[in-house]
């Protein structure tokens, strides 16, 4: 018998869960944002797996180290336990923009990845981010995006009429993803 997949809200970390501190070093810079577990608890009640993705060239940029990401992304997913949300997945590009890897968002290496291990259905799954990529992310393992405009998010906005593919939506906190996809997902 077949385990049935699971769709997913995939997540950025900085800028989108949690303050982005451009090239967060220190666990003790990592601050969540006001009432985060809100609509992730939501998404949990509406039958969605958790997973953070997040792309992490400060390591490639020697600004840090795995091991002090490790604690960083340790201490997030403490924090959000404690808010009662459980991460599913947690998944990171160590690699710089010009590394050609396939993990780095947009390129869907660490959608794959979470999929298999945490069998994921991609198709019904949605991304939220605060950048172009992100929600190119989405679209790219066959689901949809979402930009939310919190950290580089409304910076990102000016980006997004240059991308043939847009948003589903564009919403100002992640407390606002979860009407747009309730509504999306009834219609799926």
């Amino acid at each position: 018998m077949k385990n049935k997949l699971t769709p997913a809200i995939f997540l950025d970390r900085d800028g989108t869960i949690n303050y982005d501190r451009n090239y967060l070093s220190d666990v003790k810079q990592l601050k969540l944002y006001k009432n985060i577990e809100k609509p992730l608890l939501k998404f949990r009640d509406m039958g969605f797996k958790i997973v953070i993705v997040t792309n992490q060239s400060g390591i490639a940029r020697k600004y840090f180290t795995v091991t002090k990401l490790k604690q960083i992304n340790s201490k997030l997913i403490e924090m959000l336990k404690k808010l009662k949300v459980k991460v599913d997945g947690m998944y990171y590009c160590p690699h710089g923009p010009n590394d050609n890897c396939e993990c780095r968002k947009p390129k869907i290496g660490m959608a794959l990845k979470a999929a298999k291990e945490l069998k994921i259905d991609l198709k019904k799954s949605y991304m939220i981010g605060d950048s172009v990529r992100d929600y190119i992310f989405g679209y790219n393992f066959g689901g949809k995006g979402i930009l939310v405009l919190t950290g580089h998010g409304k910076k990102q906005f000016a980006k997004v009429k240059d991308e043939k593919q847009k948003p589903l939506a564009v919403v100002r906190s992640l407390r606002q993803t979860v009407e747009v996809i309730k509504n999306d997902y009834k219609k799926n």
